[in-house]
């Protein structure tokens, strides 16, 4: 089944609370969306690990405030299976909707809409590489085939770096949010951000910019080679982002032969600081930001 990917940059409309919708089909309004879910990869996620999972939707892109996003309850779908497809219904008012997509989030945990463990696919087109709009107007009853290709391979979780960041420079007025983000390579590409084994889109913007920030990024079991700090600027595009921090750990094996893995490997339930860099000094996780590189 093929799956169709987005650049990292579409998860910034991941970044508040949501408002629940009744999905009584007695009790919906009209008009609605509807579609189909194709979810592959359940098994990848442990045991009582599988949790809930819901349809969002939000007119803007990104959301221009919490109560703008609305999701369905929980959907029913088989847990003991690798693959499923599921309906879903979410009755809407009429307008424009930018983002559709689908949500989980593992048993026992609050619903949290900032980190790529909790989005499992968005509606899109082939080759679109960010959310396909829907609209339903006035003579719409409802819009079908708003299908969504949800994968459990995209969770990430089980696994924390920690460190503090430091900023430099004025601060950037037109700051509209950061990302930190680890990765198993250093991304040259759009593909390369696919890859990601972690996202935290809440870091505190300005009260940030006049003392240090300890943070814990959530991350997958994995060699991590990578982590960087990515900036938006306010009514920015969604690929303009500029990386203001990064720092590079060292490869935990030789590189003899074209398959050994990259990085410092970190297991489930590890929590990485530091490291033992090539030379044999500790390095602590501490990435200092410029803010001056955002005024290019």
């Amino acid at each position: 089944m093929k799956i169709y990917h987005w650049s990292f940059i579409i998860l910034i409309f991941m970044m508040g609370g949501i408002i629940t919708c009744d999905g009584d089909k007695g009790l919906s309004p009209t008009p609605w969306i509807e579609g189909k879910i194709y979810i592959e990869s359940i098994q990848r996620v442990e045991e009582g690990q599988t949790g809930d999972m819901v349809v969002v939707v939000a007119p803007d892109f990104p959301p221009q405030k919490w109560t703008d996003i609305i999701k369905t309850p929980p959907l029913r779908f088989n847990r003991n299976v690798n693959k499923d497809t599921i309906e879903y219904r979410v009755p809407l008012n009429y307008g424009e909707y930018s983002v559709v997509a689908v949500l989980w989030k593992p048993k026992g945990e609050e619903w949290s809409f900032e980190t790529i463990s909790n989005i499992l696919g968005v509606y899109t087109a082939p080759n679109l590489f960010k959310p396909k709009p829907v609209t339903i107007t006035e003579k719409d009853e409802f819009i079908s085939g708003v299908d969504i290709y949800a994968d459990f391979g995209f969770v990430r979780y089980g696994a924390f770096l920690e460190g503090t960041i430091t900023y430099t420079g004025d601060f950037n007025p037109e700051t509209d949010m950061m990302i930190l983000a680890s990765f198993p390579m250093k991304p040259e590409t759009v593909i390369d951000y696919l890859f990601a084994l972690g996202w935290d889109l809440t870091l505190p913007i300005q009260e940030s910019a006049y003392k240090p920030y300890r943070f814990t990024l959530n991350v997958a079991p994995a060699y991590h080679k990578y982590i960087a700090l990515f900036w938006r600027r306010k009514k920015g595009g969604p690929y303009d982002f500029k990386k203001i921090a990064d720092l590079m750990f060292p490869d935990d094996l030789p590189q003899i032969g074209a398959f050994v893995p990259e990085g410092t490997y970190l297991g489930k339930g590890e929590t990485m600081s530091s490291f033992v860099s090539d030379s044999g000094d500790t390095v602590k996780i501490d990435l200092v930001a410029d803010f001056s590189k955002t005024y290019d």
